[in-house]
């Protein structure tokens, strides 16, 4: 077992009673308190929703809420410094990179997670739309008054502020640039507003090219209703970036010299996943039949594909789930798609049911980002459920959010906020220098493989501690207690999932769900 425990169950499902309880084990000890209520999450979901704004930056912070506050900062995003020379700019002129959200405890802001990220607080609002409302996410008053008069509801506002910047990372031949940060980390105390680096435009990919056109092209069908001219921009932007990757057929990625000095890396040197991604969401919101034969020409194996968890490093599962919800998608390979998600869905829950804390990580499976990979796979079983209704699929993904709220091999909840025993020592530059407490914030948790930080390295030296206790609650272990956009990303899917009770296919008119 990935922990070394002996575990045992103790089923509360049929449990009526509303309130706070313990569980006494004579000879044991008593457990956290623990709630149980219809809104148990709810608080949750909204602390997860409102982390995005509290990560913008080029904007003033104020929120009453958290007590976070800072002023603007990085405004020399707006004269950022290509750090190339390419086609179409020189070395050292400067594009307005104002925008978006820092990706992580660092300053960057980087395509590829930005991309995954929004893509996947799209999919929860296009689940369930009505779900997510005006005045839900409790901006602060700065963010409200930059909003203005408008119909879109929150989620749609926030997404909105990446989606601009995203814009802003294209090329005028519809290739994508991967990052904007400093040359240099920031110490730890360093607020946003003190970090006053030149800020550079780093390197391109043909894969963040294809996240960019996949994302551009489900944001464009979610906006069309409110607005659109905005709704056309982002199409446009999402067929120039897919038509750069048909004239440039082979994966590219770009990096100089030191252009991770002061940022991470997030390099990917194959690009079919997102290939398939791109094409297929631009055949859903477009039903231009075109790039159903750019998939069957170009990627005909990729539809029987097994998806992987929805992340930076991997769109296959968006893709499919975007061919899977066309208008006509062809039925044959409808059904290849079908299959590899229900064949993806069973390995996932065979692990988890054979699991003392119902995990969905493999004992190989505890590295960087681990806590986010296994709300990630119960999103795959969330998938999986509404094409094959099935009571287990559906338990076993919210076993996946019991995991990251504290139960688990080390007792602490990864999400900054909720649970018993919270995290309390993240790695990130904003809450450490301000010292406030944000919450929202989902951690790395346990990460046993080799190169992480040397507080990790240390920790898993001698090789005896169990993949799920390789965790430290530490400022300085960024590679179990950093935060990520991404990371926090499939949370607000699965938490708004489970905050509504319609579980049909989206699209379809029947309200009877499992």
């Amino acid at each position: 077992m990935s922990s070394g425990d002996t575990v045992q169950q103790a089923d509360f499902s049929q449990l009526r009673r509303t309130g706070t309880f313990v569980l006494q084990v004579d000879g044991v000890g008593q457990s956290y308190p623990f709630r149980i209520s219809p809104d148990v999450y709810h608080s949750a979901f909204i602390d997860t929703l409102r982390s995005y704004t509290l990560q913008r930056a080029n904007f003033v912070i104020d929120d009453p809420l958290t007590g976070l506050y800072h002023g603007l900062a990085h405004m020399q995003d707006a004269e950022a410094a290509m750090y190339f020379s390419d086609e179409f700019y020189r070395e050292g002129q400067t594009l307005d990179m104002l925008g978006g959200w820092y990706d992580a405890g660092d300053f960057g802001k980087y395509t590829t997670p930005g991309a995954i990220t929004v893509a996947q607080l799209l999919l929860a609002y296009e689940w369930a739309p009505e779900t997510f409302t005006q005045g839900q996410m409790l901006f602060p008053a700065e963010v409200a008054e930059a909003a203005g008069d408008t119909e879109l509801p929150d989620l749609l506002v926030e997404t909105q502020w990446k989606l601009d910047w995203l814009l802003k990372m294209q090329r005028p031949d519809g290739a994508v640039y991967h990052k904007v940060s400093g040359a240099e980390w920031p110490s730890m105390e360093t607020r946003p507003e003190e970090d006053d680096q030149t800020r550079y435009v780093y390197g391109m990919s043909t894969y963040g090219t294809g996240m960019f056109a996949g994302v551009m092209a489900m944001a464009a069908r979610l906006y069309e209703p409110f607005d659109p001219t905005y709704s056309e921009q982002l199409l446009t932007a999402a067929k120039d970036a897919f038509q750069y990757l048909e004239a440039n057929p082979e994966p590219y990625f770009r990096e100089d010299e030191n252009q991770n000095s002061g940022s991470g890396p997030y390099d990917k040197h194959e690009d079919a996943e997102e290939r398939f991604w791109a094409a297929a969401e631009l055949f859903k919101t477009t039903g231009d039949a075109r790039y159903e034969r750019y998939l069957t020409e170009h990627l005909p194996t990729y539809f029987s594909e097994q998806p992987e968890l929805i992340g930076w490093l991997n769109g296959l599962a968006l893709g499919h789930w975007a061919y899977l919800t066309a208008e006509h998608p062809d039925p044959s390979l409808r059904e290849q798609v079908n299959q590899a998600f229900l064949d993806a869905a069973d390995a996932i829950l065979e692990q988890v049911e054979g699991d003392g804390y119902n995990t969905a990580l493999t004992p190989d499976q505890y590295t960087w980002a681990s806590a986010k990979n296994t709300v990630a796979l119960g999103n795959l079983l969330l998938m999986a459920n509404a094409l094959s209704p099935n009571e287990a699929y559906e338990n076993a993904a919210l076993d996946q959010i019991h995991y990251i709220l504290g139960r688990n091999a080390t007792g602490y909840s990864y999400l900054s906020g909720s649970g018993a025993q919270q995290v309390q020592n993240v790695h990130h530059r904003t809450w450490n220098a301000t010292g406030v407490y944000i919450p929202g914030l989902l951690v790395g948790g346990p990460n046993n493989h080799p190169g992480g930080d040397p507080l990790q390295q240390a920790l898993i030296e001698d090789g005896t501690v169990p993949p799920a206790k390789a965790y430290l609650d530490e400022l300085e272990s960024y590679s179990t207690n950093e935060y990520a956009i991404d990371y926090t990303a499939p949370v607000v899917f699965a938490l708004a999932y489970f905050s509504t009770f319609d579980r049909s296919m989206p699209g379809e008119d029947s309200t009877d769900g499992p």
